[in-house]
This record gives C-alpha cells, sequence and structure tokens, in this order.
C-alpha cells in the first residue's frame, strides 16, 4: 500500500484482529518523534558497584570470573523484582469461585529483572555487542531453570523501555515474569496455529515467512537464520516481528549462534527505531511455547518490537480496534535504508 492509496481496514493473519491503517497523504514520520528526557541523578541500584541496593543475584555472566555473589564484576545480572506483581508463594488451593461471574486465584509468579550492563546504558541498542548476547544467553538460562523447577507452565520475557512503555528506571533491564497459568494470548496463537495446520497440513508460520519474503515490501532484515519484518496488520508504527528461518517452538532451545544472531539483529534494529523516532519509548517480547506444550509442529517462537508513538483513545477502546498512522511498507523502507 503506497501513503496515497487511502486508508485500509486491515485483519491479523493469525489472531484476527483488525487494524486501521489511516497515513495521510501529508504525514511524515517526524511527528511521533519523542523527546528523550534528561538522565536522572539519582543513584540507581542498577549500576555496578551499587550490588547492595538489589535483592540477591540468581544468575550473573558472564560466568567463571573470579567474583563472590552480589560483587563485581559482571556484564549481565539477574535478580528478583524488589516490587513484585507476582506472589512467589505457591498455594496448593483451587481458584475461589464466588459465583458463576466472579473467579479467583492467588497470583502466584516469579518475577526477575535482568539487568543487561553495570554501566548506565539506557537502551538495549546501546549496549555493547558482548552485553546483548549475554541479555538473551540469561533469557535462555533462567527460563530453563524455572521450567525445571516445575511450578509454572509459562514464562514471559519483555522489556519495556522509557517511561511511556512502563519502565521506572531508566538503566537498561528486561524482565521475566513465570505464572501457574499460560496468557489468553498464547493460548490464541496456540489454538490458531493449529487450526491452521490442521486446515492447511502447513505451518502458518511457515507459510507466513514464505509470503513475507515473496512480498519484500514488509521485509526488514533477511539471512539464512532469521526474518524481520513489519507485520501487515501492525498495530503501532515500526512495529515488527522477528522469527527463525527454521521450524523451532520452544525459545528455550535455540542454539548459541542463533541466539547470537536474534540479539544482534534485535540491537540493530532497535538502533534504526531510534534514529527514525529520535529514541522513543519501546517493548519487546518473546511468545514461546509453554512448558506443558508437547506439540509443537504448529508453533514458531518469536519476538515482537512495539515503539510506544501512538496511544489507544476513545475509538480503539470502544471498537477493540487498532488505528496506526503509518503503513508497515513504509516503516519497513524506513527501517531499511537507515542502516
Amino acid at each position: 500500500m503506497s501513503p496515497s492509496s487511502g486508508n485500509e481496514l486491515r485483519r491479523d493473519p493469525l489472531l484476527g484482529f483488525q487494524v486501521v491503517i489511516a497515513e495521510g497523504r501529508d504525514s511524515r514520520p517526524q511527528q511521533w518523534k519523542s523527546s528523550p528526557t534528561a538522565p536522572s541523578a539519582m543513584r540507581c541500584p542498577f549500576c555496578g558497584g551499587h550490588e547492595d541496593a538489589t535483592p540477591h543475584e540468581r544468575l550473573a555472566l558472564p560466568q567463571g570470573l573470579n567474583r563472590q555473589s552480589d560483587q563485581e564484576p559482571w556484564e549481565v545480572r539477574v535478580m528478583p523484582n524488589f516490587y513484585p506483581s507476582l506472589s512467589p508463594h505457591f498455594p496448593d488451593a483451587a481458584p475461589t469461585v464466588a459465583s458463576p461471574f466472579y473467579e479467583a486465584d492467588a497470583a502466584s509468579g516469579i518475577q526477575e529483572v535482568i539487568v543487561e550492563s553495570p554501566r548506565h546504558v539506557r537502551s538495549f541498542a546501546q549496549l555493547p555487542e558482548q552485553n546483548a548476547i549475554l541479555t538473551f544467553q540469561a533469557y535462555q538460562m533462567r527460563l530453563n531453570a524455572i521450567r525445571d523447577q516445575g511450578r509454572c507452565r509459562y514464562v514471559q520475557l519483555f522489556k519495556n523501555n522509557g517511561p511511556a512503555a512502563g519502565a521506572s528506571l531508566e538503566h537498561s533491564h528486561s524482565q521475566l515474569m513465570a505464572t501457574r497459568h499460560v496468557p489468553p494470548i498464547i493460548e490464541q496463537e496456540l489454538a490458531a496455529s493449529e487450526a491452521y495446520l490442521q486446515r492447511t497440513n502447513q505451518s502458518f508460520w511457515s507459510d507466513l515467512i514464505a509470503s513475507e519474503l515473496a512480498a519484500q515490501e514488509r521485509i526488514v532484515h533477511a539471512d539464512d537464520q532469521l526474518v524481520a519484518f513489519c507485520p501487515y496488520a501492525s498495530r503501532t508504527p515500526f512495529e515488527v516481528t522477528i522469527l527463525p528461518r527454521h521450524h523451532q517452538a520452544d525459545f528455550g532451545q535455540a542454539n548459541s549462534t542463533l541466539l547470537e544472531q536474534l540479539a544482534l539483529l534485535l540491537r540493530s534494529i532497535l538502533a534504526r527505531v531510534e534514529k527514525a523516532l529520535n529514541f522513543p519509548a519501546y517493548n519487546y517480547l518473546i511468545h514461546t511455547l509453554p512448558f506443558d506444550t508437547f506439540s509443537t509442529d504448529h508453533y514458531h517462537w518469536h519476538v515482537e518490537v512495539l515503539p510506544r508513538v501512538t496511544v489507544r483513545a476513545g475509538f480503539e477502546w470502544g471498537t477493540g480496534l487498532y488505528v496506526n498512522p503509518l503503513s508497515p511498507e513504509r516503516a519497513a523502507r524506513i527501517l531499511r535504508e537507515s542502516l
């Protein structure tokens, strides 16, 4: 779709949500550029040398350094979240059912913070290559360790960068939240992927990759292992999805070479987004297979990048639709050219 060809109502090919692509003739990406906040003067608990200000670490990388726990040197450090949304207590009681309308259960789980550098870096794109790679190694190591504990069914890995994306500290960090229940959106992805496989005898994700590579107009990057593109029904300007080229359902099983390529590709894409939008707030997240799901033929783990440059207003809340003022085709072209 060219910017002058009119607005479109697009449907996501997997989940079916709808997006209004409402790009005007005179729209310019500059209108969504952010005004970065000034660096904070507070004592940052995530900086090296301030380990006494955080809970005791659960992992520090690289391993094998001659160090004591909660002491320098380290490059990536994982610790419990000091203000968790999930309780670390796992009761045996069944959900409380007060009536046919109301049901409650304990919000139990594991919540951790992954600090991506001992230096006061403000974005994943600004990390040295080593730290980006170690961050993804930490993601996988903690995901697999929690799997082995057997108390949770799903781990959500995500990053909030900037206040508009939900970050309370500017020092670059990610989070992990492990839950006893599979989140609804993951259940929806699994069900839709499986239905597609039963209907077509093909993998939705493999067909999606083939379709995007054939079209080329939304591709941001493609190599022998990974493909990155702006989704056809992008919910926000410069939304990007990253998928492994070859079938793999469980992020915890990705090999070290693929993890390294993924970390560096994400770092590159975020640098391009920051160049286009003057360091916007953003989220990224990793969707992967639940621990107790063994039928994997129909699913791919994937990374979603969501710049936070628009807000959901009355129309969006009232209808459940998204409104995106920049076509994904144009966004992909800008990101390709910014390399």
